[in-house]
């Protein structure tokens, strides 16, 4: 199994949730000895003390969605990097790769309006909601949800 875990890197939320999701991911792997490698960008060997040039972030992280065959996407931040990588990940769907994707929405104004859900109007870009709901894929209103399915879907405890 090889996972790939996108989300924003921006601010310290954003580092921490990344690093509690690998750190939930890993432990339920390991406790039902999984085979498994986790390519979770912010624990990634990069030195982010210095300049990297773009190019080599993206050839990186290419790396990884390309071998991917498990994705969590946090796309509730407007994180134009994740949705790239989401789209490559569709792509790869829509040519008949067998995937499991998580996307999550984790935002709290989803459920304060009467329309609920990624239909309601706070500003998904109907062009990737819609890539999901095509491709008949189930979209989570935060990782927790995510990660329940995942487990229930690798038969994992």
């Amino acid at each position: 199994m090889y996972i790939y875990n996108a989300g924003p890197l921006f601010t310290e939320a954003d580092i921490t949730q990344r690093l509690k999701e690998g750190k939930m991911l890993r432990e339920v792997l390991d406790k039902n000895n999984v085979e498994y490698f986790l390519a979770n960008p912010i624990e990634l060997p990069f030195d982010n003390t210095r300049y990297i040039p773009t190019s080599e972030i993206f050839k990186e992280d290419y790396s990884h969605v390309a071998k991917a065959d498990v994705f969590f996407f946090e796309l509730a931040s407007d994180d134009s990097g994740t949705y790239v990588e989401l789209g490559n990940a569709i792509e790869k769907l829509m040519n008949g790769k067998d995937l499991k994707i998580y996307p999550v929405f984790s935002d709290l104004r989803l459920g304060r309006n009467d329309v609920s859900g990624v239909e309601c109007p706070i500003g998904f870009n109907s062009y990737l909601v819609g890539a999901l709901t095509y491709n008949h894929i189930t979209i989570y209103r935060s990782f927790n949800d995510a990660f329940e399915a995942f487990k229930k879907d690798h038969d994992l405890k």
